[in-house]
């Protein structure tokens, strides 16, 4: 059950617009900074020579991002709020928790006839209307906020399953990374993604000059992926990687030739990406680069007087700040070339510079002291330092010898760059306070304001663009194969429990009584009817606990 507070708001929206010719919503812009702090609106207004970001006009009011079971959420249960209108747990993608916790914060099971069962998402919905949908971002496809608009698991790192999935009830159009997902599909997991993609007529490419050129040709459905896995920072981003703004103008372009409308998610994937590091320059120019999506986006929701826009993190990572310890006695008199000169000045991510110190010649079979001026050449040069303790080049070298190219090696030249700066972090993971909310609606008075509950966006995007009731189609998209066909019996083909990866091959189903025979196969689109190939009106989820499927299209002759 929604909250009584949100019916009240649409209630109040309602009335408010009475004098007014409601404004039909045909087109919605779902927009995620991902992992994005609310003092990155600072920082970028000072990143922006004190100019006002695309973003400030919009915002209306916060959001709280909590999961189901915990007061700080990963991107899997607070992506999957925005995209069903539900709580979940830690690494759950778009399926209904087994765990929550009350007003007090006190955990307890959930209905154990609801805990896993697949949470029909607004995309979904947008599908399911005869809408267009789309997906940008600059992580790979398979990751969380990606697969929480079309995929169902309860581990977001089942990327096979994920990737089957998302094929399976593709949407027309997808841009960002994760090309390694389709082309090893096959040889990692049998399942022929390339085939399959072909067969519903999606046109695959790997650069964004395939992808206008499919376009202009007259494709109706393509994928782009651009990286093997996740896109560039867009600091580091080579020339032959679109921006995301870019990516969002191509997609805006390409759904809104439909006439029955779009449902386009856009995700600035690696803003998060770049805190978890407390890597400055990769999250803040990656926040920059999403605001101008965000631009564009507005720019064509005022043009077009049809569409919707919403704007908010799914939950914050890293803790920046605008000062820090070093700055405590001393913060009024800091200016802002003491904060942002040098930042202002970095020419690459503290990742990029991480990969080329152990790229480099010299690092290989040199002597520790050639090592530690290779270090100190890189952060004197690249990031304005100066006096940088022989300790702390010791300790550097030993995480990048020990560890390589990784998230510990960037970090470890991080918190040296941080350390000379007045800029602060507080985790590298995480953190649970309200996020900013931003929107557009044609008509004013029926945007969402104040502290709203992440719960409330699906059910408004919902009211708005008429999607439906997505708990009535949970359960009428996602019931378990038992409660399908209570008096068949089923045996369960192929898998293995002790290898959570290595989903079974299909279910086969005998219904007392009757001699037809049906076979399900795990997240594909279609079922076999006593060995004929048959559609189904979704896709029938495994999930790792029980398959899940459409009760009405199993009803074939």
């Amino acid at each position: 059950m929604k909250s009584l507070r949100l019916w009240l708001i649409i209630a109040a929206m309602g009335l408010a617009s009475t004098s007014l010719k409601a404004q039909e919503i045909k087109n919605v812009i779902v927009m995620i900074p991902d992992g994005c702090s609310t003092e990155w609106l600072a920082f970028g207004r000072w990143m922006n020579q004190g100019l006002p970001l695309h973003i400030d006009a919009q915002i209306r009011g916060l959001v709280r991002t909590y999961c189901s079971d915990s007061p700080i959420g990963d991107s899997a249960p607070t992506g999957s709020t925005y995209a069903t209108g539900h709580r979940s747990r830690d690494g759950y993608v778009a399926t209904y928790p087994d765990r929550s916790m009350d007003e007090l914060g006190r955990r307890f099971a959930t209905d154990s006839a609801m805990a896993f069962r697949p949470m029909f998402t607004i995309m979904e919905a947008a599908k399911r209307k005869g809408m267009k949908t789309g997906e940008v971002f600059t992580c790979y496809f398979t990751h969380a906020t990606p697969a929480d608009f079309l995929a169902h698991t309860p581990n977001r790192n089942q990327y096979a399953r994920i990737c089957q999935q998302m094929v399976c009830q593709a949407p027309d159009l997808m841009l960002g990374g994760g090309s390694f997902y389709i082309d090893s599909a096959l040889n990692l997991t049998g399942f022929d993604a390339l085939s399959s993609m072909k067969e519903k007529g999606i046109t695959y490419a790997k650069d964004f000059a395939s992808v206008k050129e499919a376009d202009q040709q007259g494709a109706s459905k393509i994928w782009g992926l651009f990286a093997p896995q996740d896109m560039a920072f867009d600091i580091d981003r080579p020339e032959d990687q679109p921006s995301i703004a870019e990516m969002t103008r191509f997609a805006l372009d390409f759904l809104s030739r439909s006439d029955s409308g779009f449902l386009l998610m856009v995700e600035g994937s690696k803003i998060d990406w770049g805190a978890h590091d407390n890597d400055i320059p990769a999250g803040l120019h990656d926040f920059l680069a999403f605001d101008k999506a965000v631009g564009v986006a507005l720019d064509f929701a005022r043009q077009d007087g049809q569409a919707l826009v919403v704007v908010m993190p799914d939950h914050q990572t890293g803790g920046p700040t605008i000062g820090n310890y070093r700055s405590s006695d001393i913060y009024a008199e800091i200016s802002v070339e003491d904060i942002f000169g040098k930042l202002i000045r970095y020419q690459k991510s503290v990742e990029q510079a991480c990969r080329e110190i152990l790229d480099d010649s010299r690092w290989t079979d040199s002597s520790l002291e050639v090592r530690k001026g290779l270090i100190r050449e890189t952060l004197e040069s690249d990031f304005f330092l100066s006096n940088i303790p022989d300790e702390t080049l010791d300790s550097i070298v030993s995480c990048l010898e020990k560890k390589g190219f990784s998230d510990e090696s960037t970090r470890a030249l991080s918190a040296e760059i941080n350390r000379q700066s007045y800029i602060g972090w507080t985790t590298h993971g995480h953190h649970g306070g309200d996020v900013f909310f931003a929107t557009y609606h044609p008509d004013e008075n029926r945007c969402l304001r104040g502290v709203i509950d992440n719960e409330e966006i699906a059910p408004y995007i919902c009211q708005e663009a008429g999607l439906g009731n997505l708990d009535s189609l949970s359960l009428q998209y996602y019931r378990p194969i038992g409660e399908v066909f209570p008096d068949a019996v089923i045996k369960i083909k192929g898998g293995d429990a002790s290898k959570p990866g290595v989903d079974p091959e299909y279910a086969d189903v005998r219904i007392k009584g009757k001699t037809r025979r049906i076979r399900l196969f795990p997240n594909r689109d279609y079922c076999e009817v006593n060995g004929k190939r048959c559609p189904l009106p979704g896709i029938c989820i495994y999930n790792g606990v029980d398959f899940y499927l459409p009760e009405a299209g199993l009803w074939l002759e």
